[in-house]
């Protein structure tokens, strides 16, 4: 009977994917495999000849499937970096992106001092618990509509120590807040639903067939969520507060006419995200 090393594995595996035109077939591989073992890539690379057993490879063939499916590997390993911290993510949520990164990284270098900050629509907490992390003297709330989906928020509130610091509310958009005291912001920060239903069949099957939709489209331009937030979100923001928002690859002109149309608003700007997209853009009140 063949004993499997760590290598035979990954090698097997990698060209498994690549015939199932999985994206990234060997850091796929590598990222199953060290989940199983409970090994970062970098061990794994220093125990290449170390032997996987029954057990080890029961789970992994399990896994592999469920890859070749398409589904995503964060969902399989519950697990998803975002600016250097560690989320659980399940299928509750929409996994956290690199783009989503620049917004919180936005926020960060623009505020200076005391913030009372609110993120919209937050899934898994990424951005809301993210903030928190880095400026512990920031009050934070955030909402959403699922419980479900707030229950993985609060884990990873617990997980990062944030927990007692960020208020989390169950509603649509802007109607829990109507539970505070004070319901006016310095920030209002959201990563809202921005793809449009004519958009489905070009996305990924790992998107398109396991993310939530209710976090990913937004009506026939995908734009009808960014809409609720640009009209209602001065209504939320103190004297001199600002709205952050992901937008899609494409939406940039038309949020800015949005924002422009809106007599709240006083200035904003767009920020490219690493690729050079325009993904973000911060409007002051």
């Amino acid at each position: 009977m063949k004993t499997w090393r760590v290598i035979d594995l990954i090698e097997w595996t990698a060209k498994y994917f690549e015939r199932h035109e999985i994206p990234t077939p060997r850091l796929d591989a590598e990222l199953l495999l060290g989940y199983i073992l409970q090994k970062s890539r970098l061990q794994l690379y220093l125990h290449f000849e170390m032997p996987v057993f029954h057990e080890g490879l029961s789970q992994f063939r399990t896994l592999i499937k469920k890859r070749a499916a398409r589904m995503p590997v964060s969902y399989l390993t519950n697990h998803k970096e975002f600016l250097s911290l560690d989320f659980y993510v399940n299928q509750h949520v929409l996994i956290p992106r690199p783009e989503t990164e620049v917004l919180v990284e936005t926020v960060l270098q623009q505020q200076q001092g005391q913030c009372r900050f609110v993120d919209i629509g937050t899934g898994s907490g990424a951005i809301a618990i993210s903030l928190a992390y880095h400026r512990p003297d920031w009050e934070a709330v955030a909402t959403d509509v699922g419980t479900e989906i707030l229950e993985v928020a609060q884990k990873n509130a617990a997980a990062h120590n944030c927990a007692d610091r960020l208020t989390f509310l169950q509603g649509d958009l802007f109607d829990p807040l109507g539970e505070l005291s004070n319901p006016r912001f310095d920030w209002i920060a959201s990563n809202p639903p921005y793809v449009s239903t004519e958009e489905a069949a070009t996305l990924s099957p790992d998107v398109r067939k396991h993310e939530p939709e209710i976090a990913l489209f937004a009506g026939s331009d995908g734009l009808s969520i960014i809409r609720r937030i640009v009209a209602d979100a001065p209504k939320f923001l103190n004297l001199h507060g600002k709205l952050i928002l992901e937008i899609g690859y494409n939406q940039s002109p038309a949020v800015q006419d949005l924002i422009k149309s809106h007599p709240s608003y006083t200035d904003y700007q767009v920020i490219k995200d690493y690729s050079g997209i325009e993904r973000i853009i911060v409007a002051g009140v």
